[in-house]
């Protein structure tokens, strides 16, 4: 799997349940706000002490790609990537002038390469950075719109781990905002470089899929208490102690898309009421044939267990708009 993590920012609250999706977050400033589609959202940090931060296993290569936008000039952090012990590998800084640098270790680190062109204010742009953490052939470089605007070749290692496996998106004083967000690493045969310019899109259930297996709580109609626009909690949910048992949903109906989709990721809310071990998989259902996530832990408070599918698993070929509204998407429990 190359395709980790993706948001488009329209299933949960902001600031308030950031940390369900993502690994940590510090919130001095955060707040919601319209994106750069009329019916998106974006979130909007309005201090450098604003941060949101993913963990994952430690990797050599990673590619993360976001839209951005930044209401004021100063100085500051746009992403770092950490090693699994804290050090600092690389890090993406724009410069009061707009300008992106490119620098080896932390902030005030080894300065590798500055772009001539600066980022304008006030207006959306599509900002892609690949890393390869080496000490000789590594890579740093930062795409915006499509296009390269800063590159680097050489030494890219600041600590012994050749790697990273933690990635933070920084706020700035004068305020910032972020949305469709993506993670790749460089593993695999599919999306291990750049993906582009991309939109991410949210769709709900809608209607009882073949499956009903769990007991509703709130609603009578099992997809009803899954449906919402942010998680609700424990207002309404469905349920189950049962080993295999499975709700899947038939979800709305997603646009007509004329590109490439790179991948869906299936965003299971679960929490465990109870000592002892819970593990549960997203599931998904195509052209009547069952398949089944990785098998999760579940802990004892709400987080959104994550399911990428990169491909449609039936045909092992790239989803499209047509058979993405024709499948169900679920829960199974596992034990």
């Amino acid at each position: 799997m190359a395709l980790r993590f993706i948001d488009g920012m329209l299933h949960y609250s902001i600031p308030s349940q950031l940390g369900l999706k993502y690994s940590a977050f510090s919130n001095t400033s955060m707040s919601s706000m319209t994106g750069r589609r009329s019916s998106s959202t974006a979130l909007k940090m309005g201090t450098q002490s604003d941060v949101i931060s993913l963990t994952f296993d430690s990797q050599a290569t990673w590619i993360m790609g976001f839209a951005y936008q930044m209401m004021g000039n100063e100085s500051s952090i746009l992403l770092q990537a950490n090693d699994s012990s804290g050090n600092n590998q690389l890090c993406a800084v724009i410069t009061a002038a707009g300008t992106i640098q490119l620098l080896r270790g932390g902030q005030y680190g080894t300065i590798l390469a500055t772009s001539s062109n600066a980022i304008p204010l006030n207006t959306w742009n599509y900002i892609e950075i690949k890393m390869t953490i080496a000490s000789s052939g590594g890579v740093f470089e930062v795409r915006v719109n499509e296009s390269v605007w800063v590159t680097y070749s050489g030494n890219t290692l600041s600590s012994s781990n050749a790697n990273a496996n933690y990635l933070q998106l920084k706020g700035r004083y004068s305020s910032c905002a972020f949305m469709d967000v993506y993670v790749c690493d460089g593993t695999g045969s599919r999306n291990n470089t750049y993906l582009g310019d991309c939109r991410i899109d949210t769709v709900r259930p809608s209607a009882a899929g073949t499956y009903t297996q769990m007991t509703p709580q709130g609603s009578a109609s099992n997809y009803a208490n899954v449906n919402e626009t942010t998680l609700d909690s424990d207002s309404s949910y469905n349920y189950s102690n049962t080993a295999g048992a499975i709700d899947s949903f038939v979800c709305s109906t997603l646009t007509s898309i004329t590109g490439t989709i790179f991948g869906l990721q299936s965003n299971v809310a679960a929490e465990k009421d109870d000592s002892g071990s819970r593990t549960v998989a997203a599931t998904t259902r195509v052209s009547t044939t069952d398949y089944t996530g990785t098998t999760q832990s579940v802990s004892t408070s709400y987080a959104y267990y994550k399911q990428i599918w990169e491909q449609n698993p039936y045909a092992t070929a790239n989803w499209t708009a047509t058979t993405i509204n024709a499948s169900e998407f679920g829960c199974k429990v596992i034990a």
